[in-house]
């Protein structure tokens, strides 16, 4: 995730009241799939051939039809002007990160050899919720390479209690010795 992306989210979320703040991150993802699922509507806001006005009404037309947040429509309008449009996916992360940590919700992603059951996934986050004192969104996925135990990922910092990462470091002090 870039600064620009970084600025972009922060200065929306300032703009919109705090009981709005998820419908402004619903309203960012609306438009990255509009954006995704049209992609005639992505060329006409990104040629500079189409003359501004054009964009502007094509931006005002939109807004009214999906009833978009006055601070929403402004940053994609902004977005459009500044050539900018690319970055509006990173503008929904950075935006997500941010909302996340005002109302103390931390994703983690974590990763184990098998499927997980309900009352292991439960009980990894109530340990990171107790750590942490925050509240946890936990997503599990498998990944059969790790041969054993687990892999958690919270934002850059990666804790890894995998047999597969145990295997690794017996080797290194195998070689070493």
């Amino acid at each position: 995730m870039n600064v620009v992306s970084q600025r972009y989210a922060k200065a929306l979320i300032d703009a919109l009241p705090p009981d709005n703040a998820e419908t402004g991150l619903a309203q960012l993802r609306q438009l990255s799939a509009i954006l995704l699922r049209e992609p005639d509507a992505r060329k006409l806001l990104m040629n500079p051939a189409v003359p501004p006005e054009n964009r502007e009404r094509f931006i005002e037309t939109l807004g009214e039809a999906l009833q978009l947040e006055k601070p929403v429509q402004k940053m994609f309008a902004l977005l459009v002007e500044r050539r900018r449009l690319k970055v509006l996916d990173e503008v929904g992360e950075a935006y997500q990160g941010l909302l996340d940590e005002r109302v103390g919700i931390i994703r983690v992603q974590v990763s184990s050899a098998g499927p997980l059951s309900e009352t292991e996934k439960t009980e990894i986050r109530d340990r990171l919720e107790k750590s942490t004192g925050k509240q946890i969104v936990m997503e599990a996925d498998q990944d059969e390479s790790l041969i054993g135990g687990l892999v958690v990922r919270i934002g850059s910092t990666v804790m890894d209690a995998s047999l597969r990462q145990q295997l690794a470091g017996f080797e290194q002090r195998l070689r070493a010795d």
